[in-house]
């Protein structure tokens, strides 16, 4: 087949609109671990990617006509679009982060930010942990695949050469009510964590009350630490459990997506 230089610059126009919208989805989910990609091999993965949707948008924009103005304002499009798609798939790892940090800082291993600001910003060390477990889970139950198809299916709800769809009161109350869930799922997995650590803290409290010269506040840390970590050895299984369910949920994005838009 001979080569054709039009449809080979029609692909190349695909792929970027393609990249447009992966490169700042799989740069939120932490998945894709592309904190450990840098540079050009980054953007080498993402290219490969984009080649699966890339022909399917390039006979789509073959009708503009090379309209550089329009082409532009998709590209930015598009570029939204990824950014709040990643936001949503970026929700279940946020939320075991936070989790991580509400322990944290229950523990007291944040108190070296409060009195050295110098210090930067606060790292959660179980956030970290909470987080790169997820991501084993991903991993282990085939979320992946999961995720990446939820990224597919946004093509089909809201197409790359589609411009602004119709929104409905319904969609935002829809968006607003998977925020809720997020932060209220947030709450009740890091609420046996914060139970326990507040009633350590209450009787090291009344401990102060009668030996005024001891030093409660120095002594709580590690006591809470190590009563943490003992409890997290017993309460890991269920969060584990928790958190392959709150993978499963990434399969009804789709059903989400067509509440949130509704394109003409």
């Amino acid at each position: 087949m001979p080569f054709n230089a039009q449809e080979a610059f029609e692909l190349m126009l695909g792929m970027g609109l393609a990249m447009a919208r992966l490169l700042p989805c799989m740069l939120l989910v932490p998945a894709f671990c592309f904190k450990y990609l840098k540079g050009p091999l980054r953007y080498a993965v993402v290219a490969v990617v984009a080649m699966i949707p890339a022909p399917g948008i390039s006979r789509a924009l073959s009708s503009l006509q090379e309209n550089w103005f329009e082409i532009a304002g998709l590209l930015i499009k598009e570029a939204v679009l990824g950014t709040l798609l990643g936001v949503l798939l970026y929700a279940p790892f946020w939320m075991f982060a936070s989790v991580g940090a509400l322990l944290d800082s229950q523990r007291g291993a944040l108190s070296g930010g409060q009195i050295n600001p110098s210090l930067g910003p606060d790292a959660t060390p179980l956030g970290e942990l909470f987080q790169e477990t997820l991501i084993m889970l991903v991993l282990l139950c085939g979320g992946l695949s999961l995720i990446t198809q939820v990224i597919w299916d946004s093509y089909s709800v809201w197409p790359p050469t589609a411009w602004l769809p119709g929104m409905t009161a319904q969609g935002f109350d829809a968006f607003l009510g998977q925020l809720n869930q997020t932060f209220q799922h947030m709450m009740l997995y890091a609420a046996p964590f914060i139970a326990l650590l507040l009633l350590i803290e209450a009787a090291f409290a009344i401990v102060g009350l009668y030996a005024q010269q001891l030093n409660v506040s120095i002594l709580a840390m590690p006591a809470k630490s190590m009563a943490g970590i003992a409890f997290l050895l017993i309460y890991l299984p269920t969060l584990l459990e928790l958190g392959t369910g709150e993978l499963l949920k990434l399969a009804d994005l789709k059903s989400l997506f067509n509440v949130l838009v509704q394109v003409p």
